[in-house]
């Protein structure tokens, strides 16, 4: 324990005689006072002390900021002398845990759990005074519901593209800053005669493009949604005919109902009707006046049969 040992040595000589004789030497030993132990709890609840003392005596520190600093640190340190005891009074606990029960396993998942105590409170102590670090906090994505609101996008531009093209384009340009958000929050379906733009919480709202009757059919497997930083584009994918190529697009959405649509697929001599009132809706003057006489002609019986005669659905026509 620190303890000192002195020894006191003390000499001896007989009277002297005809013969030498050898000193006798006597050992004692004095036992020094013994230095308390002091713990590390202690010692640093005693740093703090002093610190404490060199802030209140006066005339000693002048500068506000180096008193502040001492302060704090004073504080810390009689933190750290407060952890310092909890963890001695565990670890104080686990040795008699130990001592007294080693034989029984209830004595042994007693001392284990006061052992992880004592490791948790050690954690916390640290001498060094340490940054806060915030941790990063994980945001749950919005799921879609059908409960949940949305803001229609009524500003967009179509693009049919050139000749033969194998895709038409959909541009939304009044998100301003859309790439910025997690691309989950961005979901679009689609189906061979709709497609779905659902975009949820962007700004502390919800928007929604959905167009259900689409002009022509679409590959939906080979339709996109591409996400730039100010802007969306859809691609939607063209179905080829049963020649090679892609048919034209004249709007994005059919001027025909979906039931109209399921009348032609079952009926082919419709087709017929269909294209020409398709013609004579999106023609010139010039077309619609030709398209007007073959019909005033087909009525009256005027068109050769090797011409138009063949198209006896003209004759429903007479409504446009």
């Amino acid at each position: 324990h620190g303890a000192h040992c002195t020894l006191h040595i003390a000499q001896h000589t007989k009277p002297e005689s005809s013969q030498t004789e050898i000193p006798m030497v006597e050992i004692e030993a004095i036992d020094a006072p013994e230095t308390a132990c002091i713990t590390a709890s202690e010692e640093r609840l005693l740093d703090a002390a002093e610190v404490e003392a060199l802030i209140e005596e006066e005339g000693l520190i002048k500068r506000s900021s180096v008193r502040m600093q001492l302060q704090s640190l004073a504080q810390k340190m009689r933190r750290d002398g407060n952890a310092l005891k909890r963890v001695e009074a565990s670890q104080q606990k686990v040795e008699t845990a130990k001592n007294e029960g080693n034989d029984t396993s209830s004595k042994t998942e007693k001392s284990e759990s006061v052992d992880v105590e004592a490791k948790e409170e050690k954690e916390k102590v640290d001498v060094s005074i340490p940054a806060q670090v915030a941790k990063p906090v994980k945001m749950a994505l919005p799921v879609p519901s059908s409960s949940v609101k949305y803001k229609p996008i009524d500003r967009f531009s179509f693009d049919s593209g050139s000749y033969g093209s194998a895709t038409v384009s959909v541009y939304i340009t009044s998100l301003t800053g859309i790439g910025s958000i997690p691309k989950e929050q961005i979901n679009c379906k689609f189906t061979s005669s709709s497609f779905d733009l659902t975009i949820s919480n962007f700004n502390g709202k919800n928007y929604r493009l959905l167009k259900d009757n689409l002009d022509k059919e679409i590959e939906a497997e080979k339709s996109k949604c591409v996400v730039k930083a100010n802007k969306i584009i859809i691609k939607l994918a063209k179905v080829k005919s049963e020649y090679g190529s892609y048919d034209s697009w004249t709007d994005l959405s059919s001027k025909k109902s979906k039931a109209s649509k399921v009348s032609k697929s079952k009926d082919p001599s419709s087709s017929i009707m269909d294209l020409m009132k398709d013609m004579y809706d999106s023609g010139d003057d010039n077309m619609k006046k030709m398209i007007g006489e073959t019909m005033m002609k087909q009525r009256e019986g005027k068109l050769d049969k090797g011409g138009m005669a063949g198209m006896g659905g003209l004759d429903d026509l007479g409504d446009i």
